[in-house]
């Protein structure tokens, strides 16, 4: 119930114009169908949808070497990926069932038949054009340049189907369950639809200095993103399609708030003209500085500062892109916000590499990251128009603090044996993991976190290792990955004085992967058979577990539930509280065949 199946291809040609040119195209291509595990179709896999997804890249560089001392590259690419998902491919496919189809017998039971009804398209085409400048200008300066264009389209529905009118309810004890159903009309909340055209600039410039002892890099980086999108002008009145004021729906001439004779119905064009305003544009200037330095014949000091621009996630910047909540009372939903601001990280690292031996070293790096303008859901809700319902929206509320230390060892043995060790100690707090988690809490009745909270990846140890061979013909390695328990948020603590927000840590995690190759030689075509296994030992690791036991197989509540004697016709209580997707995946063999010519 966790399938795929994937077409993969990648392609390379290069052209050698000249000694002083080269031209290079590359074309990847990727194309796979796969479904996703869901809980609820256990025992109906066939009324779930399937992921259906195509992507192509394309790449074209052209080097010049103008001398000895300089030379530059320009380069483009081309991005294309659609992901669909549907259960029917034809949105009126007449296999399609009623919603009360299937509906459980019980809260701790599968659905016992129906269809799913939702499916949605999005598409993304990214064009990129780059040039880069390199040049020697002396013994000791080497300057970089370059300019960067990033265009994004963006394509992107989402529906869920409904049956026709005269369907709406069914009696299923004597109607055929197969209904017709339609798309719902884009003002309601079953469907949502948009198109953008993003923009990113960025240019830097760079100058590595390379002295007697001291080598220094220094920079600058601009960038500039323009979102292409629209916010609210009046945040109380949020849907263009189903406005609350009197103002909003008709011409209220007299504003006693009644559509009196004469006074026109507005239309949603006519809506459209005053409703919303363009997001700013952002931009940024970001330094960068490196140092380093021997401290003896052998090992060397290294530095590092600089500030990095991340654009916001595109979904946060387009959620709900028509700003459609509930009808009801209490928190509604989120609502995305293009004008948020870009994400800012100021990273700084130091760090000593030092060669023990001619087939051995170590290198030992501290580092801080402080990171600023995280997209989160503010604790003040938006209060609509009447004051009986509120909801959020995506701001820039939340921000983190990592440091962390990493230390790494690499050993060559002699008989082609290699080994490599890399040890991270790390420590993330901030104000949020999960951009909803302030929303989340008020729409609780809980109050947002307003101090630092260890973040959901805040993973103390981690300790990778390898070990690989390597001989003529053949080749064998192993890389095992060990790392201490992610943070979870537990039900409740015997200390009430205690901060709850991922204050417990889940089970440790720790697996092993290995590869195998031989090489037959037939020219001039070379053939490689390899092996490939992932969790080579069938480590059941508890990546989810229930926040009343920090375990994932077991839970009080499954004795609790027994207590109330629910019904157990589909599945047995105990079925219910085995959930696969809080286990890793078991052991996991490729076999292949890799043709060069």
């Amino acid at each position: 119930m966790n399938w795929s199946e994937r077409k993969y291809g990648q392609g390379k040609l290069t052209w050698r114009i000249t000694s002083l040119m080269k031209l290079s195209y590359n074309l990847i291509y990727d194309r796979s169908v796969s479904k996703n595990y869901n809980r609820y179709y256990f025992y109906n896999p066939d009324g779930t949808g399937k992921n259906h997804s195509t992507s192509a890249t394309q790449i074209l560089q052209f080097t010049h070497t103008l001398n000895d001392k300089t030379f530059y590259t320009i380069g483009a690419s081309m991005f294309d990926k659609d992901l669909k998902y549907y259960t029917y491919e034809d949105a009126s496919d007449p296999r399609y069932v009623h919603p009360k189809v299937g509906l459980p017998i019980d809260q701790f039971s599968a659905g016992t038949g129906g269809t799913d009804h939702s499916r949605f398209h999005r598409s993304t085409n990214t064009m990129l054009i780059k040039v880069d400048l390199s040049s020697q200008v002396n013994s000791s300066n080497l300057m970089k340049l370059g300019v960067e264009y990033r265009r994004h389209k963006i394509f992107f529905e989402s529906m869920t189907l409904q049956p026709i009118d005269r369907q709406s309810d069914i009696n299923l004890a004597t109607d055929s369950p197969f209904i017709t159903t339609k798309i719902p009309e884009l003002s309601s909340n079953f469907h949502d639809l948009y198109e953008h055209t993003p923009v990113e600039l960025s240019g830097y410039i760079q100058d590595k200095m390379e002295f007697d002892d001291l080598i220094i890099n220094i920079g600058a980086r601009f960038d500039y993103f323009q979102p292409d999108g629209v916010i609210l002008n009046d945040e109380s009145d949020p849907s263009i399609y189903n406005p609350i004021k009197p103002g909003n729906r008709f011409d209220d001439a007299n504003g006693n708030g009644f559509q009196d004779p004469g006074e026109r119905t507005k239309t949603v064009d006519d809506r459209r003209a005053y409703w919303y305003r363009k997001a700013t544009n952002k931009f940024q200037i970001s330094p960068r500085f490196g140092a380093a330095f021997p401290i003896t014949d052998r090992g060397v000091v290294h530095f590092s500062y600089g500030h990095f621009f991340q654009i916001p996630r595109f979904e946060r910047l387009y959620e709900n892109p028509d700003f459609k909540i509930g009808f009801g009372t209490g928190n509604q939903g989120v609502v995305g916000n293009t004008d948020l601001q870009p994400e800012q990280t100021v990273n700084a690292e130091l760090g000593v590499q030092q060669q023990l031996a001619e087939d051995m070293a170590v290198d030992l790096t501290a580092y801080i990251r402080d990171i600023r303008n995280l997209a989160g859901t503010r604790g003040d809700e938006i209060v609509v128009f009447g004051g009986s319902a509120t909801y959020s929206k995506y701001v820039n509320s939340d921000f983190g603090f990592v440091k962390g230390l990493v230390f790494s060892f690499n050993k060559r043995f002699a008989g082609g044996i290699a080994a490599t060790l890399d040890y991270t100690y790390q420590v993330a707090h901030g104000s949020a993991s999960d951009p909803r988690e302030a929303r989340n809490a008020v729409a609780g009745g809980a109050l947002p976190e307003v101090q630092l909270v260890p973040l959901g990846w805040d993973q103390r140890h981690t300790l990778n290792t390898t070990v690989s061979y390597t001989a003529a013909e053949w080749g064998v390695s192993f890389i095992s990955q060990y790392g201490s328990g992610t943070p979870y948020t537990p039900r409740r603590s015997e200390d009430v004085t205690a901060l709850l927000t991922n204050s417990q840590t889940k089970p440790q995690f720790f697996t092993i992967d290995g590869r195998a190759h031989y090489e037959l030689k037939w020219d001039p075509m070379r053939f490689v058979v390899f092996v490939r296994v992932f969790n080579l030992l069938d480590t059941r690791n508890e990546v989810g577990v229930f926040d009343d036991t920090g375990r994932a197989g077991f839970t009080t509540d499954e004795d609790r539930t027994r207590r109330i004697n629910p019904a157990q016709l589909v599945n047995s209580i105990e079925e219910y509280f085995r959930i696969p997707t809080f286990y890793s995946e078991p052991r996991r063999m490729e076999f292949g065949l890799t043709l060069e010519f």
